[in-house]
Order: C-alpha cells, then sequence, then structure tokens
C-alpha cells in the first residue's frame, strides 16, 4: 500500500502515527505537496487534499479519518474507535478534536492570507477562540485520563504537535493545564516522536 501524505499536514500525522502505533508495515510513504495539483494526488484524490492511502488493489481511501477506521479494521485489532456496540462519548471526543484540527489548520490558512494583504482578523480570532475554548474542554474530558490510546488520545496529540508546530504564540497550556500535563508525557512514545510535523 502507498500513503500519500506530507510531513506538516496533522491530518496525515494522524495516519502516519496510527500506522506506527498499530505496528503495520508494508505501506510506503509518498511525500506530494496537495498545493501543487499533482497528477499523482489528483488522480486518486479529485479533491487534491492528503492523506490518501492507495490499497494494494489500487483503491483509493481518504479522508484521514476513513483511512484510520480502515487500518484499524483490516489490520488493527478495531479497538481505536471503541468497536461495537458503538461508544458514542468516544465518537464525539474523536469528532469534537478532528474539528479542533480543522480549526488549527483554518488559523495556518488565514495567517498564510497575510502576505496577500487579506487575512481577516475576524477569522483569526475566531479559529484561536475555537481551539482554546475546545482545550479548555478537554480538562474535563476522559481523553486525558485514560491510559490506553485510542482514535481521540491519538489525535489530540497529533493536534497539540500541530499547534506547537504552527501556532507557538498561541498560549493554550495556560488554558488546558492538565492537558498540558498529559501531553508531555504522551507524546514522546514512538509513535509520535516519529512522526513529529516538519
Amino acid at each position: 500500500m502507498k500513503l500519500l501524505c506530507s510531513l506538516a499536514s496533522p491530518y496525515a500525522r494522524c495516519v502516519r502515527s496510527l500506522i506506527r502505533y498499530l505496528g503495520i508495515e508494508d505501506i510506503e510513504e509518498v511525500l506530494v505537496n496537495p498545493m501543487e495539483n499533482t497528477a499523482q494526488l489528483l488522480d486518486v484524490n479529485p479533491l487534491g487534499q492528503i492523506p490518501c492511502l492507495i490499497t494494494n488493489d489500487g483503491v483509493p481511501i481518504f479522508d484521514s479519518e476513513v483511512i484510520m477506521r480502515y487500518l484499524d479494521t483490516e489490520l488493527g485489532a478495531q479497538e481505536m474507535f471503541g468497536g461495537q456496540p458503538y461508544n458514542w462519548v468516544l465518537q464525539c471526543q474523536y469528532s469534537m478534536i478532528k474539528g479542533l484540527i480543522d480549526s488549527a489548520v483554518k488559523l495556518r490558512q488565514e495567517q498564510m492570507r497575510e502576505e496577500e494583504g487579506v487575512r481577516s482578523a475576524f477569522w483569526t480570532s475566531r479559529f484561536e477562540q475555537a481551539l482554546l475554548r475546545g482545550l479548555m474542554q478537554m480538562e474535563h474530558q476522559s481523553v486525558i485520563t485514560q491510559t490506553t490510546i485510542q482514535a481521540p488520545q491519538l489525535t489530540l496529540i497529533c493536534l497539540l504537535d500541530y499547534v506547537d508546530f504552527r501556532h507557538p504564540e498561541l498560549d493554550w497550556r495556560k488554558v488546558a493545564p492538565a492537558t498540558a500535563i498529559w501531553f508531555s508525557e504522551m507524546r514522546d512514545l514512538p509513535a509520535f516522536v516519529e512522526t513529529r510535523p516538519q
């Protein structure tokens, strides 16, 4: 299998970390820049987004959540998303953290618009506040009290590393001190060290 990805994308990082955490082998990571709209990417994902997994049968699978669920179902123990019956609390936790990644990426996109002179103070503030509110809520969630890693924990670690990578000025540790302590302990697991954004 091949995984089209980049080393900076938090979405691709979630998949790359999951691959390592589950000990899945034989997935070749192919670095692509989604902004270049290469035929290699557009031929398998017309949206031009990463990550995109290409199975051994040549079937493209995207987005990051679908890829994670696929890998966990086909090559893992089906425990990353709570198995069956569905754990709806876990599903909602995962959904919120995924939404926080969306806010962090949109905030980065607004910062990149600075060069064009069209950065919006309103949207910048909105994305920053969404991130801080969501991380404050993490303080009261079971996500950071669990000793095992499932999809919410894995995604939260990838989110926080991305925020530190792209938004070092955002003082999230001040509003989420317990999450910060948890993060400092979890982020050094091999699956996360090997996939740090760059």
